[in-house]
């Protein structure tokens, strides 16, 4: 028995030892306990230490409780365990009593023996570990056909190779277990120099001496994939070798990574229950169950079944409608004792739910036959072209002009006919659909006859802090990106209200609001002043103008947000676009445009992001300062009602205009008009203020002054208290222009400024169109010299140069408070009034009232506006979707989605609303022709009517006469002599005859008689005398 003091032999770090061969039981027990207990039998998380029991002692003092064991088993563990800690402390202890000298010295053998070595460290997972089972399947060695099978890679043979050939080159280790090897080129083509044709590389030759890298890479086919019959693949260009070591690679990677898993998974099986790591993950809601949820329509009730029955001789009838109606005009009183109504004020909006359901009614299939002498009788009839033999063909053809049965006269007599098909053909779009104008009338795009109310509301906008319970006094949608919209919010205040608080300063804000978010807006610029009008530039978007209460102009560059807004409209997906073109479009006006401490008040147009409101937990809103603002010496003395910009023109310091080039992008010059009788004209090119050797940093005293100034008069003499104005843009070079006034007037005026007179009078006519102000003038889109103005309860059409209206609409219930023609469809108006209501006209439908009328909110609607389309956008496009703006009185700015039939014109509405303004000028030519004909029947008339009335005044006053003549008689007792011998008597009356001055004589004769007590007349000679 060897001394087991010298121990097991020497191991690997990592390895656990093995026991002797010739060891005994006893000694093989603790070994084989310690190498299980190494591989994680005991906590490899508590450290190991001179003092801390081995594995045989964990494992023997599991055993030592039990009952019944052995005494090896417990008594042996227990020496061992002694021995091994008064070795390491202070030394070997003597044999208990009772105890033999074969357990002592086997118990000093052990405790000689080397501790343990400590658990194996495992090689930690790398940091982008990603499970092999969830990594993208290993490439194949090679490609697949269009039919899906395998071949070889490009610069790849397969070929042959028998076992002589492996064992010349070396390659007889390749197999099922290593496919790849590699082989020299020399080896290669030595094969062949030696074997010659029957080498199996032979056929191969140019190729291999062709290879661009060496040595060649060769690979076993095991399971002949190609189908050919090959048992090997040579690479013979480096990118095919490059192939198939990647996947060597990432298959020998994936083995490793593979035992690494298997190793880490099982050293954590190993571990006690307690300490393992559970990789628990929790739920994460990111609201896909909620929007599936509200996405989801989920039947409530049984469906209702609804039978509708018709006769089919009733089919097409025009008598017959099907159609929905409100239950208002179901209403009938012998049957329903309350009256329905709509309330404005609560709209349930349901979700509606697609379920297509087709009902075919249950087929049977049945034969009859008929039988009898009365016809049809069962047969089989088969028709057979009639033909004429070949010489009879020949004969026709060939037959002379003139000849009976000639084809040359035949196909001179069709000619003309042939000719006027084939022009037809050619001029006749055959891509036409002909039922497309069906579908418009379905649609109810026959003149609005159709009562569709399916104004609908998209989108609403409010907020809190800038816009709750204010005055929506402007709307302008961003002509650069689709789905912004800007408002200019007011307080609802008088005049007086307004004048009190003069003396305190209020900023104001405008508000861009985009479609993604409606609760936060994406920009607020801040004015000194309330803005109650504004307007961007329409070629430099990031410019934007507006006219305050107290008559000063306000602008604000944006160009400094474009980039912040084009990367926000870039990560949400949509307008990015939009936003670098704004950038590109802004960049001019920004870079000519001097500092802000130019001008005094300037606000630098930076932003201010202290002043974002935070109070209600909004996100970080910009607020950003106007650039520049007028001198209150130069601006208006009123506020600011209307702004308009003049694209491609320029404008000289007495007004004239000067028209740019065609394609011109340029727009410097806008308008402004005010309540004070002036209409200013203003360039923003700030630069031309500039003195000679004076720097943009140098423009302390610069002060921002109009270049051209008009003023206005009204019908009684005063200032023209102007409201809006009306340019034509395709005629600005003409200089004429519309303003409407507080008054109701209607001026027609020209701002160019003649020659040699200082104080002209611009208006070129002075009309009073209304009663009250001017709320809306606006051209019409589709034609130029027909212009909109709407006051009070009426809106009209005027026509250029015509000093009465075109048409006038009937007083409205309530007061009108916003007007404009539609972008699409020429012969359609809206109209918003106090109620909240928005009415639609159809002036080919109907004149007399609105064709729709639709009620949106329960407070005034103050303003509108369409989104605006490109230039370049077809018709089609223009009618895809139309949004209107609407701003009420309390702040809540509504998009509008339009139905079909409101944005889309129907077939040839131009021309038909052409015509109808011809015949109301007709209409007009006609009144005129006839106004001195009516005008003299008017005069007649009112002559015959106080002839009348004297001819009455007359009679009654005889009656009055008689009467007394007729009393006074009787007090004397002598009847009154009667009418018909009053006229005998005097005899006829004379030319001059005055039945009034007749009359009074009689009446007088009548009492002279009374008091004389004179006789009757018979007595005296009559009443003459």
């Amino acid at each position: 028995m060897e001394d087991a003091s010298a121990g097991p032999p020497p191991v690997d770090d990592g390895e656990v030892p093995a026991a002797p061969a010739d060891s005994s039981p006893v000694d093989d027990a603790p070994a084989s306990s310690g190498a299980e207990l190494g591989d994680g039998g005991y906590d490899e998380g508590a450290p190991l230490d001179s003092e801390q029991a081995g594995p045989a002692d964990v494992e023997d003092a599991d055993n030592a409780g039990e009952p019944g064991a052995a005494p090896e088993g417990g008594e042996e563990a227990g020496e061992e365990g002694t021995g091994e800690a008064g070795e390491a402390g202070a030394g070997t202890e003597a044999p208990a009593d009772g105890e033999s000298p074969e357990a002592a010295a086997e118990a000093e053998a052990v405790a000689a023996a080397p501790p343990p070595p400590p658990p194996v460290e495992l090689e930690p997972l790398p940091e982008d570990y990603v499970p092999v089972r969830d990594l993208p399947p290993i490439p194949e060695p090679f490609v697949r056909n269009e039919e899906g099978n395998p071949v070889p890679l490009d610069g790849v043979e397969s070929l042959f190779l028998t076992g002589t050939t492996i064992e010349l080159v070396g390659l007889k280790e390749l197999g099922a277990g290593n496919v790849m090897g590699e082989v020299s080129r020399d080896e290669l083509l030595k094969d062949i120099q030696f074997r010659g044709a029957i080498s199996d590389f032979h056929a191969y030759k140019a190729k291999i001496q062709a290879a661009d890298y060496e040595p060649l890479l060769v690979r076993f086919n095991e399971d002949d994939v190609y189908g050919d019959g090959n048992n090997f693949e040579l690479a013979v260009t480096a990118a095919a070798a490059a192939v198939w070591r990647g996947i060597g690679e990432e298959v020998a990677r994936r083995a490793a990574l593979l035992e690494l898993e298997a190793a880490h998974a099982a050293a954590e099986k190993a571990k006690p229950r307690s300490k393992r790591v559970r990789k628990v993950k929790p739920w994460q809601s990111l609201g896909s169950e909620v929007d599936i949820e509200e996405a989801s329509v989920r039947p409530r009730r049984d469906p209702i079944r609804l039978v509708v029955q018709r006769r089919r001789r009733e089919f097409n009838q025009p008598n017959a409608k099907l159609a929905d109606k409100d239950a208002h005009e179901l209403w009938n009183s012998s049957q329903m004792e309350c009256r329905p109504f709509k309330d404005p004020n609560f709209d349930m909006r349901r979700m509606e739910q697609d379920v297509a359901v087709q009902a075919v009614a249950p087929l049977r299939d049945a034969a009859t036959q008929s039988t009898g002498t009365v016809p049809p009788r069962p047969a089989v009839t088969q028709t057979e072209p009639l033909d004429l033999p070949a010489e009879a063909k020949q004969d026709m053809v060939r037959r002379p002009r003139n000849a009976p049965g000639s084809v040359a006269d035949f196909l001179e007599r069709v000619r003309d006919q042939c000719e006027v098909a084939l022009v037809q053909n050619e001029i006749t779009n055959i891509f036409r659909d002909d039922l497309s104008s069906l579908n418009d009338e379905a649609d109810g795009g026959g003149g609005g006859s159709r009562k569709e109310t399916l104004v609908s509301e998209a989108q609403s906008f409010t907020h809190l802090t800038y816009s709750k319970n204010k005055v929506v006094s402007a709307i302008q949608w961003l002509p650069h990106r689709k789905g912004v919209v800007a408002v200019a919010c007011t307080e609802a205040q008088s005049h007086a209200e307004r004048v009190a608080r003069m003396g305190r300063t209020a900023p104001a804000h405008i508000l861009l609001w985009n479609f993604r978010d409606p609760i936060h807006p994406e920009l607020v610029l801040q004015s000194p002043w309330e803005v109650f009008s504004f307007q961007f530039n329409p070629l430099q978007p990031d410019l934007l103008t507006g006219g305050c209460y107290n008559g000063q102009v306000v602008l604000w560059d944006l160009s400094s947000e474009a980039d912040r807004l084009s990367r926000r409209a870039g990560g949400g997906g949509g307008g990015k676009s939009s936003d670098g073109a704004a950038a590109a479009a802004g960049g001019k006006g920004a870079d000519s445009t001097p500092p802000a401490t130019a001008l005094p008040g300037g606000g630098g147009g930076g932003v201010d992001t202290t002043s974002a409101s935070s109070a209600d937990g909004d996100a970080h809103i910009p607020v950003i300062k106007h650039r520049f603002m007028t001198d209150t010496q130069f601006s208006h003395h009123q506020v600011v009602t209307d702004l308009q910009w003049l694209p491609g023109v320029e404008i000289s310091h007495r007004g004239k205009v000067t028209k740019l080039g065609e394609g011109s992008k340029e727009c410097n010059f806008f308008a402004t008009i005010a309540a004070d009788g002036k209409v200013l004209f203003w360039d923003v090119r700030v630069e031309k203020l500039l003195k000679k050797g004076k720097k943009a940093d140098e423009l302390l005293d610069l002060v921002w002054k109009p270049i051209h100034s008009v003023h206005l008069i009204s019908l009684i003499g005063m200032d023209l208290g102007g409201t809006k104005l009306a340019f034509d843009f395709r005629k600005l070079e003409q200089g004429m222009f519309y303003a409407g006034s507080f008054d109701g007037e209607l001026v027609y005026a020209d701002f160019v400024k003649p020659e040699g007179e200082e104080n002209p009078d611009y208006a070129k006519s002075c009309l009073q169109a209304h009663v009250g102000p001017v709320i809306a003038l606006e051209r019409s889109p589709f034609f130029d010299d027909i212009v909109l103005t709407c006051g009070d309860w009426q809106w009209q059409i005027w026509q250029e140069g015509q000093a009465t209206p075109l048409f006038q609409s009937g007083y409205a219930q309530d007061y009108y408070t916003a007007a404009c023609w539609s972008p699409t469809r020429p012969a359609v108006l809206y109209l918003a009034d106090q109620s909240g209501s928005l009415e639609v006209w159809d002036l080919l439908d109907r004149s007399h009232e609105p064709s729709i009328r639709v009620t949106l909110a329960a407070t005034p609607i103050m303003s509108l506006s369409f989104n605006p389309m490109p230039a370049s956008a077809s018709a089609a496009q223009q009618a895809a979707q139309q949004l209107l703006a609407v701003g009420d009185a309390t702040g809540v700015l509504r998009i509008m989605e339009l139905p079909r039939n409101l944005r889309r014109p129907v077939h040839n509405e131009k021309k038909l609303m052409g015509t109808w303004l011809e015949r109301q000028q007709s209409r007009l030519t006609d009144v005129g022709a006839r106004q001195p004909v009516r005008t003299a029947a008017r005069k007649e008339a009112e002559e015959r009517k106080k002839e009348a009335e004297s001819a009455a005044l007359a009679e009654a006053a005889a009656k009055e006469a008689a009467a007394k003549d007729a009393a006074a008689a009787a007090a004397a007792g002598m009847p009154l002599p009667t009418a018909n011998e009053r006229k005998r008597d005097k005899g006829p009356p004379p030319p001059e005859f005055d039945e009034k001055a007749e009359q009074e004589y009689l009446k007088l004769e009548a009492r002279f008689k009374a008091q004389l007590g004179l006789l009757p007349a018979e007595a005296n000679g009559g009443p003459g005398h």
